[in-house]
């Protein structure tokens, strides 16, 4: 049975994989070359490369001492767990996805929202200009590859402080090119599509 910080919108290694192999396998996932993670050797320094800002999860700088003598918060938790009612927002739940990341309006009102759902069920706003941030904690059919899920989670896990090598600007950037061009540039010269973008995002909590 699945505990309260996992749910089925993760990256999950299969139960025989180390966590040296887990943590290969969400480098991977996040898009790092077969070069990268052969450099690799020590547990810890795989766990500092999933604790990564976006530039600093390419081949520049890989070695633990690039954070200097304190290392990253890297607690990140996952849409899974914040989803959860009885876990506290470090925001308020009524946050509409607008109010922190920018979207366009569909042009017609908004899904009239009920007072209340049948078990299983929950409201859907249809865009992501309609959505608050907690309805994009569920899968929606307009959230290509989970993006916006995982940028949510990682906006929380950022106000909680449980992640600190990113920041709000990184996340905003990070949207916002990925809606304007269709794709996000960590470094010059480096494009990630949604499918990568999603991936960085679901590996940077558990």
């Amino acid at each position: 049975m699945a505990t309260e910080h996992q749910d089925n919108d993760k990256i999950e290694p299969a139960p025989s994989l180390t966590k040296r192999g887990a943590a290969r396998r969400r480098l991977a996932k996040a898009g790092m070359g077969a070069g990268v993670l052969a450099t690799l050797e020590s547990k810890s320094a795989m766990a500092s490369m999933v604790c990564r800002s976006p530039s600093g999860s390419l081949s520049d700088g890989l070695s633990t001492s690039h954070y200097g003598p304190k290392a990253p918060a890297c607690g990140g938790l996952s849409p899974g767990y914040w989803k959860q009612p009885q876990h506290a927002w470090p925001v308020s739940r009524d946050l509409k996805f607008t109010d922190v990341f920018y979207a366009a309006s569909p042009g017609t009102a908004c899904p009239v929202r009920a007072a209340s759902y049948d078990e299983g069920k929950c409201y859907n706003p249809g865009s992501y200009f309609c959505a608050k941030l907690e309805d994009m904690l569920n899968p929606q059919p307009f959230d290509t590859n989970k993006v916006g899920m995982h940028l949510v989670a990682a906006y929380l896990n950022l106000e909680q402080k449980l992640i600190d090598f990113i920041d709000l600007n990184d996340l905003k950037t990070m949207w916002s090119e990925l809606q304007t061009t269709g794709r996000y540039s960590p470094t010059a010269g480096v494009y990630w599509d949604n499918a990568q973008v999603a991936n960085y995002l679901c590996s940077i909590h558990d």
